[in-house]
């Protein structure tokens, strides 16, 4: 019975082998397995697409699935430890659904090829009169910071790294920490609602850098966001939406950046401007 058992099981074994061998590359992707690299690069266990830049559009604009701006994000962007989003206790000073909130990737890394970029951030209706950015290098030494008046307003805020000769540029492949605080007691610190984040500055590939050259202002955002560059791809949308706040297209562009980060509960909420006090 052994024997016979045995037999039987060599049999099928060599029938299997025998199967896969007459099957071409299509049929192997079918019955799940990894379909043979025919352009030299390494494939993946799972037959899927690789990891890398995306697939050219064949009408000269970025492509993505959802027909607006999605952020690609860097793998190798890792989430500081120390920067994990913590439970914070409810604060009387902000009101409404949305909480006080740093537009930046759930990474809590956005990459710009700026010296100056710009930060973004959510403000929800609060009673605290001061909201304040604070941006420091990789060693805590302070480069920047501010004070906003909040003035009752509520909605999408950025803050523009002055370019001035009191303002370090920020240099290429350093890591940056900068945050936003809502002072609600300023007589009591450590009731402050925080958020935080890191900006890493990137250089722009020859690649991108002239797709960027062919682009129209829409385009470029495309490329931003696709190749993980997320304060330019936000910065850029922000400025042409200021510019035309009906547009339906670039309204329906915003929505798809930041839902690709998972703050799609922002987006629609308007964009509003605070001058920084002197």
């Amino acid at each position: 019975m052994k024997k016979i058992t045995k037999f039987l099981i060599n049999l099928i074994s060599v029938g299997s082998i025998v199967l896969i061998a007459t099957l071409d590359a299509s049929q192997l992707a079918v019955v799940g397995l990894p379909t043979p690299s025919t352009d030299g690069k390494p494939g993946t266990e799972s037959g899927g697409p690789r990891f890398g830049p995306p697939t050219p559009s064949t009408d000269g604009k970025p492509f993505t699935e959802s027909g607006g701006p999605r952020l690609v994000q860097p793998i190798e962007d890792m989430l500081p430890g120390d920067l994990r989003r913590v439970t914070r206790k409810a604060s009387k000073c902000v009101k409404g659904e949305i909480e006080f909130t740093a537009l930046i990737p759930e990474n809590k890394i956005g990459r710009t090829v700026s010296e100056y970029p710009v930060f973004f951030f959510y403000l929800p209706q609060t009673e605290a009169e001061l909201a304040e950015f604070v941006l420091k290098d990789e060693n805590g030494n302070p480069i920047y910071q501010t004070t906003l008046k909040t003035n009752n307003s509520s909605g999408v805020i950025g803050v523009s790294l002055p370019a001035n000769k009191n303002v370090s540029p920020l240099q290429v492949g350093k890591n940056y920490r900068w945050s936003v605080a809502l002072i609600c007691e300023a007589q009591d610190r450590s009731a402050d609602i925080l958020e935080q984040g890191i900006v890493r500055r990137v250089e722009l590939s020859e690649d991108i850098r002239s797709q960027l050259e062919k682009a129209d202002a829409r385009q470029k955002t495309f490329i931003y966001a696709e190749n993980g560059i997320w304060q330019e791809a936000l910065s850029n949308l922000a400025a042409a939406r200021r510019a035309n706040p009906n547009d339906a297209e670039l309204t329906a562009d915003w929505e798809s950046l930041l839902d690709s980060v998972k703050l799609g509960k922002i987006a629609k909420e308007p964009i509003v401007e605070i001058e920084p006090q002197p």
